[in-house]
């Protein structure tokens, strides 16, 4: 069965009468050459009472079969998490580490090695690279999705460069909207709430017949930051509000019933409070441009797609510690080619080539620009052993070409050709799944992958005083994680549930520090990164799921040990970076829902253990450990579904304390939230 001949119906299990119907869904599940936007998600999902994904190796696949430790966030869990953005989302999820800084800025990991600016995650919406590539990290306010557009959130968990892309070594977070062809996602949302919270969403889809089909979604959002004190070493509380406007655009035409064409646009201008990677408070402005054009052809040669996509984003910071004030303007343009095809019935391959140019203009010095292209290519193996055994082998090559251009400040201890550098990176994927039987299922994977400094730590920031100098090196390394890990997922058919147990062993070569060196010149030093050592993590993580009549409930623990083996100089209180003692070992996530008749009533509850967090040193350059106690978040959401346009809900975050010290910034406080939703 061809994909691009499916159709959007809203089918049932119930509902299917016809026996080939079904035989033919099941084919189109195990054996057909998919690429992930093409899927009937919907259609998919009710006939097989699972999640379905086929980010991993570009064919759908049951969510317990994928070669990767990945958790699905389904549209009905966004909805009764009652939250107002994504990162309040994943505070929810097992493995999901999160450093709230603000009502609006949030900094998320996987597995530990957390920090302000975190590098480590990879963001994609619909397989497009939504973060920020001159800093590797994501401002969440900037991502063109309203949460009504989501059909899904996919966490995956370890390295994954080889399955996702470049920069995947902590994990991904994969952003699937709905597709307006085969979905119709059409509402209006209006909130209110504390912090001076005004929000406004609105979702509409339009089909000219089932051969063409578009959504607009757009949002406004302002609201109060936090009003509790700042430690003084981390600045001053600047006097502005947040502010966030979205708009999005998603087109399909399906040309042939073999071909599909796709194109996306959105708009996002967003102002915020936030922590910059010096531990300094900061208030930025980000303008963030982006668009993609997509060609999908099935052939009797595999499933083509030829995509491009170009991402604009320029972020105005107020004036630092030193007194200057950053303006970052970014280009990042993506060409690629991928194909997936299968050789008999039990091999599947995929195989990609793809072109990436990134760019930013020097700041607060100007006149120079950073670039980084990158030239990779990719394969996947997916071999079925047995009916009951595959194995999934990816491997990917990226070639990095650094290059400066411009003018070369006054007194700058560097020169353009020192940016003149070519390295070869490889990264890998390698994921044993072994259905043990009906309830059982284990999986056995390797990973390595790839995070290359960014734009920002190659030399996009110069900024110069009399007593102390700013800026970036071409010579950092990249860094290099690796991951061991054995899971086991069993269905508990007393409890309707299901257990994930997961085991893991990581090691972190050439960890890299905003502030590790200092360069001597003929008048004030310059201050950059430097590679300063490694680190390593090992732990596990047990949760349950399950729900049965109108509960629905879960629990999970994790514990994690960090160990960093830093270098003699990053030991000295100078680094910007502490994995081992700012990692918590214990966190535990509990969720009970229960929605009688037409009432949803759903509470979470979050502990993390006792850490330290990293506070900036008062004249020095560098910062202290500060010890933070262990605290519980509970978050909870109660709402009337008057019929099946009006649903009224009233929501909160942290609502049982009225402020909460959760990092070494200020103190978190209650947020509580009214919102009415229209479905027409």
């Amino acid at each position: 069965m061809k994909c691009l001949n499916c159709r959007g119906r809203r089918t049932s299990i119930a509902g299917v009468q016809n026996i080939s119907a079904l035989l033919g869904a099941l084919l189109l599940l195990q054996g057909s050459q998919v690429f992930s936007q093409t899927v009937d998600y919907g259609a998919l999902e009710q006939l097989f009472a699972e999640a379905v994904t086929t980010s991993a190796t570009g064919s759908p696949q049951r969510s317990s079969k994928v070669p990767a430790n990945m958790e699905i966030i389904t549209a009905e869990d966004i909805r009764r998490s009652g939250a107002r953005d994504i990162p309040g989302i994943l505070r929810h999820i097992a493995d999901v580490d999160l450093l709230q800084w603000g009502t609006d800025d949030s900094d998320v990991s996987v597995r530990g090695y957390n920090q302000a600016y975190s590098q480590r995650l990879l963001v994609l919406i619909n397989g497009r690279q939504v973060y920020a590539g001159y800093y590797s990290f994501t401002p969440w306010s900037t991502l063109p999705v309203e949460l009504g557009s989501i059909r899904q959130i996919e966490v995956v968990k370890g390295p994954s460069n080889a399955l996702f892309g470049l920069n995947a070594v902590d994990g991904v977070i994969n952003i699937i909207t709905y597709n307006p062809l085969y979905d119709d996602a059409d509402m209006a949302v209006v909130a209110a709430g504390t912090q001076g919270l005004k929000q406004e969403s609105a979702i509409a889809t339009f089909k000219l017949d089932d051969r063409a089909a578009a959504r607009i979604s757009a949002g406004n959002r302002s609201d109060n930051d936090f009003s509790t004190a700042i430690p003084a070493t981390m600045g001053t509380r600047p006097g502005f509000d947040n502010d966030r406007t979205a708009f999005d655009f998603d087109g399909v035409i399906r040309a042939t019933d073999t071909v599909q064409l796709r194109f996306e646009a959105s708009h996002v201008n967003a102002g915020q409070f936030e922590m910059n990677p010096g531990s300094v408070v900061d208030f930025s402005t980000f303008i963030a441009n982006s668009a993609r054009a997509q060609l999908l052809a099935d052939t009797h040669l595999g499933l083509w797609e030829a995509s491009a996509y170009a991402n604009q984003m320029e972020q105005r910071a107020l004036p630092g510690v030193l007194g200057t004030p950053l303006d970052f303007d970014n280009r990042l343009a993506v060409a690629k080619i991928q194909d997936v095809f299968k050789i008999g019935a039990d091999n599947a391959f995929r195989a990609a080539v793809e072109y990436r140019s990134d760019a930013v203009d020097t700041s607060s010095i100007t006149g120079a620009t950073i670039s980084d292209d990158v030239l990779s290519a990719s394969g996947m193996w997916d071999w079925s052993i047995t009916h009951s055994v595959s194995l999934t082998s990816a491997a990917r090559i990226d070639r990095l070409m650094l290059g400066r251009s411009g003018s070369i400040p006054t007194g700058y201890p560097f020169t353009n050709n020192d940016w003149n550098q070519v390295s070869d990176e490889v990264s890998y994927n390698l994921g044993l799944v072994w259905q043990l039987d009906s309830l059982d299922v284990l999986r056995a994977m390797v990973g390595r992958g790839v995070l290359i400094p960014n734009l920002v730590e190659l030399g996009a920031l110069v900024v110069q005083s009399p007593f102390l100098n700013l800026t970036g090196v071409p010579s950092l390394n990249p860094t290099d994680v690796k991951n061991y890990e054995l899971d086991w997922d069993r269905q508990i058919a007393q409890l309707h549930a299901q257990f994930r147990g997961s085991v893991f062993y990581q090691e972190t070569a050439n960890v890299f520090d905003v502030s590790g060196a200092l360069i001597a010149t003929s008048g004030a030093p310059y201050a950059t990164p430097a590679n300063i050592g490694s680190s390593y993590a090992h732990g596990f993580t047990a949760g349950l799921k399950g729900s049965v009549h109108d509960w629905r409930w879960g629990l999970n623990y994790r514990f994690e040990e960090i160990g960093d083996r830093f270098l003699p100089f990053a030991q000295n209180g100078a680094q910007f970076v502490d994995y081992q003692h700012t990692t918590p070992r214990h966190l535990i996530n509990l969720n009970v829902g229960w929605a009688p008749h037409n009432w949803e009533i759903d509470a979470y509850a979050r502990y993390q253990s006792a850490r330290e967090g990293l506070l900036p040193v008062a004249s020095a350059a560098g910062t202290a450990l500060v010890p933070l106690s262990a605290y519980i978040a509970i978050d909870g959401r109660v709402a009337y579904r008057l019929n099946k346009e009006w649903t009224f809900a009233a929501s909160g975050q942290d609502i049982a304390h009225a402020r909460q010290r959760q990092t070494a910034g200020a103190e978190v406080e209650r947020q509580l939230m009214g919102s009415v939703t229209f479905n027409f």
